[in-house]
């Protein structure tokens, strides 16, 4: 009986396989053909569904600042995006299936992204609606619309589990990591050709693609993607290890070697940016730490005072994308290097002072992001800055909330950012101690990183995607938001049957 039970099953597993195998060997004969990619990628996908049930929510993580895209989709979207909407689907499918497994309430973080996204959506409709040009529409700027919609979705499913304590620190590390992959971007100019397939997930940066396409460095050039690189272990060993943890006590020796080198690394993509936001994130976490009342304070000032006196002597014999990150500062440069600074900051100021006018009349209805085909062509003209402010590339970030969005959009955003901090204090605060580095990062990055985005430099839908992902990593490590743990308070219990002890009047003899 058992017997043909197998064999009937057997059955079953040859008649489907051995037809499927003949179709998809008559398909991969044109690989290339939309059908194929389609009939190919669907039963990959799948197949691949018992991994995704287990893994969804780590691989998210993982991918949430990683270069990667989706190649073969229309558009290329992010990994990331892949993994938000697979993983989203997932949180809602388990929660109707068990009503036990749901995702972790924080209302006061999702009232104002609720809000944020009513807003995008008024104004893609008043502001001439959706269009991919991926897809053949006439209206182009739908990908800023996916890329914030992503971001709300992604970071409902970053919150549809808690991180399982025994992997937390590899959870967090994995984020921050992510952002290091961006150097693959650059590898053209290392690594032969036979390696141009891995180019298909990782896309190409500006010297990398020069590279590719066989150009010759001569001049100075700018690594960007090894400075992203640097910038994801920075981040991931000040979540991991914290200043405490890289510098004082028993720390290896490694780690110090390490974060310096980083630091220095960094400074190769020639942004300025990068360097103010590494000197803002470092100092801010050190106070949190309360180091400043131990012996690391004097160290750092001997240290600082040290290296100011040599960058003030030898910073004209840096490489030219490191003075070029130092451009702020008052010491001796090579005039190119200040040069390209200055003309870099004269552009973005003479954009700004361009825009400022046009705030009033966005103030009710923000522009949106679609513009028309007949638009696309100023992309070309990269010397007026017509193409960043036809893409809402504005360089500034109150700017690139303003004129797209309106004053409601600032509004949800200023909003969505208090909310967030105030959500990342109680879980610095409050969290689980054995977090306490990672929360205490989390908190001082995600502060810097607004404050940077007003003052510095900003970008709406990029930054989104950082500050939504850390929120909902934070959000994911602690379970929810911590709340301070109420201590035992003495409850007195009053015996009404028991009578109190008399007085006794001394008797008169």
């Amino acid at each position: 009986m058992s017997n043909a039970s197998a064999l009937f099953r057997s059955l079953i597993v040859y008649g489907l396989c051995l037809p499927l195998a003949v179709a998809l060997g008559y398909l991969l004969a044109n690989p290339l053909d939309l059908t194929t990619v389609v009939v190919v990628g669907s039963l990959c996908f799948i197949l691949m569904i018992p991994i995704f049930l287990r893994w969804h929510h780590v691989w998210l993580i993982a991918a949430w600042n990683m270069s990667a895209v989706v190649f073969f989709l229309p558009g290329r979207p992010p990994l990331w995006m892949a993994l938000a909407a697979i993983s989203f689907s997932i949180g809602v499918l388990q929660y109707t299936i068990n009503r036990n497994m749901r995702f972790l309430h924080v209302p006061s973080v999702t009232w104002p992204l609720l809000f944020l996204s009513l807003v995008v959506l008024i104004t893609m409709r008043l502001t001439g609606g959706f269009g991919l040009r991926s897809l053949g529409s006439d209206t182009y700027g739908g990908r800023n619309y996916i890329m914030f919609f992503a971001t709300i979705i992604g970071y409902f499913a970053l919150i549809s589990r808690p991180i399982p304590p025994k992997r937390a620190l590899l959870y967090v590390a994995l984020f921050f990591l992510g952002t290091s992959t961006m150097a693959i971007g650059d590898l053209p100019m290392l690594l032969p050709s036979s390696f141009n397939f891995v180019y298909l997930v990782f896309p190409l940066l500006g010297a990398g693609w020069a590279a590719l396409q066989g150009a010759t460095f001569e001049g100075p050039v700018r690594i960007t993607g090894f400075a992203f690189f640097n910038q994801g272990i920075f981040t991931a060993m000040l979540a991991l290890y914290g200043i405490r943890g890289i510098f004082a006590g028993t720390a290896k020796s490694w780690r110090a070697v390490l974060f310096a080198a980083c630091v220095f690394g960094a400074l190769m993509g020639g942004f300025r940016s990068i360097a103010i936001l590494f000197f803002f994130t470092f100092a801010v976490l050190f106070y949190m730490e309360r180091l400043h009342h131990t012996r690391l304070l004097p160290t750092f000032i001997f240290i600082g005072l040290l290296g100011g006196a040599l960058m003030i002597t030898f910073a004209h014999r840096m490489p030219h994308a490191v003075q070029r990150s130092l451009a702020f500062l008052p010491v001796k440069l090579d005039p190119e290097a200040r040069l390209s600074a200055a003309v870099s900051a004269e552009w973005r100021l003479k954009m700004w002072q361009e825009l400022l006018p046009q705030i009033p009349q966005y103030l009710i209805l923000g522009q949106g992001y679609a513009f028309s085909g007949q638009e696309l062509n100023l992309l070309h003209d990269t010397r007026s800055g017509e193409s960043s402010k036809l893409v809402g590339n504005y360089h500034n970030g109150p700017l690139s909330v303003l004129i797209p969005l309106g004053s409601f959009g600032m509004l949800g955003f200023l909003w969505f950012l208090w909310a967030g901090l105030r959500v990342l204090y109680l879980n610095y605060q409050f969290g689980d101690p054995a977090y306490r580095t990672a929360n205490n990062f989390l908190f001082a990055y995600f502060l810097v990183k607004a404050v940077f985005f007003f003052v510095i430099f900003g970008a709406f839908i990029s930054d989104m995607l950082m500050f939504v992902g850390m929120l909902g990593l934070s959000i994911s490590l602690n379970g929810g938001v911590a709340k301070p743990a109420l201590a035992p308070q003495p409850q007195v219990v009053v015996d009404r049957f028991k009578l109190r002890p008399g007085s006794r009047r001394p008797v008169s003899a």
